[in-house]
C-alpha cells in the first residue's frame, strides 16, 4: 500500500490548489479589487477633455441698426460654417482634501480584505485536501482489513469442512463458516467501492484526470512527531484569535465600510473646481466682428458650487455604510464565538483520537493472539466454531479501530493545526 514515491498530503493539498475553483473565484475577486484601487486613484487625477464640432447656420439677414439718428447696415457677418476645436482641464481641489484620503483608504482596506480572504481560502482547501487524503488511506487500509478478514474467514471454513471429514464438528458448524465466508466477501465488495469514492474524490480535488490513480507516499504506521497541544482551551482560543486571518480579514472589511462612511459624509460640503479651456475655432466667437479665419483663445476659473438637496442622500449612505459596518462587527463577534468552539472541538478530537491509538495497539495485539490460540485449539478439537467466528469478528472489529485510531489522530491534528492558525505560513503547499 506504500510507496516512497507516492502522494502524500502536503502534495495533494498542493495539487488541490493549483485549480480550485474557490480559491481562483477569491483570486478573481482580488484582481477585481486590486483594479479598484488603480480606478479610484484615477478618478482624482485631473480630468482632460477633448471636444471638437462643426455647426452650419442656416441663412438670415439682420436687420440694419440707427446710431447717431443714421440708418447703418449690420457690421456683423453671417458665417455659415463654424468650427470649434476645445480642449478642458478640471481638478477637483476639493476632493483632493474631502475626498480622495477616504476614497483610497476604503479601496486599500477592501484589497487587504480580499487579499485575507483569498488567503484563508487556500488554507481552508488544502485543510480539506489534506483531509481527504487520509479519508483515501483509511478506504484502502479498511479494504485490506476486509481481504484479511476474508482470508481468515476462508481459512477457517477450510478447517471446519476438514473437521466434519474428521468427525470434530457439525455441518451445521461448516454451514456458519460458509456464512461467515459470504459475510467476509460483502465486506470486500463494500470496501473497494468505498476506495473508488474517495480515489474519485482526490481525483476531483486534483482536478486530475478519470483514470489516475495515486500510491500512498506516507508511513501510515510510523510514528507521528511530537504536537504541540495547547495547555487548555482558553490557550488555544488565544493563539487562534492571534493568528486567524478570518478575524483579520473582518477587520479589514469593517474599516472599509467606515472610509466609505466618511467619503459619503463628504457630500455635505460644497466642492471646489479649477477650471481651464482651450479653445480654437473658426469663427472663433470671442472675437468682433467674427472672421472666418482660425483663431485661439483660453480661460480659466474657480468654481464653488453646493447642491444643498444632496445632504439628503449623502447622509443616508453614510448611515448605510455606517450600519454595514456594524453588521461586520456583529460578524466578527460571532465568528470568534464559532472559533473558540473550533479550538476546543478540535483539541478533544485529537485527545480522543491519540487515547484511541494507544489503546487500539494493545487491542489489536491481543485480538490477533485470541485469534492464533482459537485456531490452534479449533484444529485440535477443543474449540467450538463460535469461539472462532468470534475470535475472528474481533480481531477484525480491532484491526479496524487501529485502522480509524491511524486516520482519526491525523485528521484531528490538521483540523486542529487549522483551528490555531498554525497553517498561516503554510498557504503555498
Amino acid at each position: 500500500m506504500q510507496s516512497g514515491n507516492g502522494l502524500t498530503a502536503d502534495e495533494a493539498a498542493r495539487r488541490t490548489l493549483l485549480n480550485n475553483p474557490d480559491v481562483t473565484a477569491k483570486q478573481k475577486s482580488l484582481a477585481a479589487a486590486d483594479a479598484t484601487v488603480d480606478a479610484t486613484r484615477a478618478g482624482f487625477l485631473p480630468q482632460l477633455g477633448l471636444r471638437a464640432s462643426y455647426t452650419r447656420l442656416s441663412k438670415f439677414d439682420l436687420p440694419p441698426f440707427s446710431f447717431g439718428g443714421m440708418t447703418l447696415a449690420n457690421p456683423f457677418p453671417i458665417i455659415p460654417n463654424n468650427y470649434d476645436l476645445r480642449a478642458t482641464l478640471s481638478i477637483p481641489l476639493s476632493d483632493y482634501v474631502l475626498r480622495l484620503s477616504n476614497a483610497m483608504a476604503s479601496a486599500k482596506h477592501n484589497k487587504a480584505a480580499a487579499q485575507l480572504d483569498e488567503r484563508a481560502t487556500r488554507l481552508a482547501v488544502a485543510r480539506d485536501a489534506r483531509a481527504y487524503y487520509y479519508e483515501w488511506i483509511r478506504a484502502q487500509w479498511v479494504s485490506y482489513v476486509a481481504a484479511k478478514a476474508l482470508e481468515a474467514a476462508r481459512g477457517h471454513a477450510e478447517d471446519a469442512r476438514n473437521a466434519f471429514d474428521a468427525g470434530l464438528v457439525s455441518r451445521a458448524d461448516v454451514l456458519r463458516t460458509v456464512s461467515q465466508q459470504k459475510s467476509a466477501e460483502l465486506g470486500v465488495a463494500r470496501s473497494l467501492n468505498n476506495v473508488a469514492i474517495a480515489t474519485e474524490q482526490l481525483r476531483v480535488q486534483m482536478a486530475d484526470p478519470g483514470q489516475t490513480n495515486y500510491e500512498i507516499g506516507e508511513d501510515f504506521l510510523a510514528d507521528l512527531p511530537p504536537f504541540a497541544v495547547p495547555t487548555s482551551p482558553g490557550a488555544g482560543y488565544a493563539e487562534a484569535l492571534e493568528h486567524r486571518i478570518e478575524i483579520r480579514q473582518l477587520g479589514e472589511s469593517e474599516a472599509a465600510l467606515r472610509e466609505q462612511a466618511a467619503l459619503a459624509r463628504a457630500g455635505n460640503y460644497p466642492r471646489l473646481d479649477a477650471q481651464a479651456n482651450a479653445i480654437y475655432g473658426n469663427p472663433n466667437q470671442r472675437y468682433i466682428p467674427p472672421t472666418a479665419e482660425w483663431r485661439a483663445t483660453w480661460d480659466a476659473s474657480i468654481v464653488l458650487s453646493w447642491t444643498p438637496t444632496e445632504i439628503f442622500g449623502a447622509t443616508a449612505r453614510a448611515k448605510t455604510a455606517e450600519a454595514q459596518a456594524d453588521e461586520v462587527v456583529a460578524r466578527k463577534a460571532a465568528l470568534k464565538n464559532a472559533l473558540r468552539l473550533e479550538v476546543t472541538q478540535a483539541m478533544n478530537a485529537l485527545a480522543e483520537a491519540t487515547f484511541g491509538l494507544d489503546v487500539s495497539r494493545d487491542g489489536r495485539a491481543a485480538a490477533e493472539e485470541n485469534y492464533r490460540v482459537r485456531r490452534e485449539l479449533f484444529r485440535a478439537g477443543k474449540a467450538t466454531t463460535v469461539e472462532v467466528t468470534d475470535a475472528e469478528t474481533e480481531l477484525t472489529q480491532a484491526r479496524l479501530q487501529a485502522v480509524n485510531a491511524q486516520m482519526d489522530v491525523r485528521i484531528a491534528r490538521v483540523a486542529l493545526t487549522h483551528a490555531l492558525g498554525r497553517d498561516v505560513g503554510r498557504d503555498d503547499q
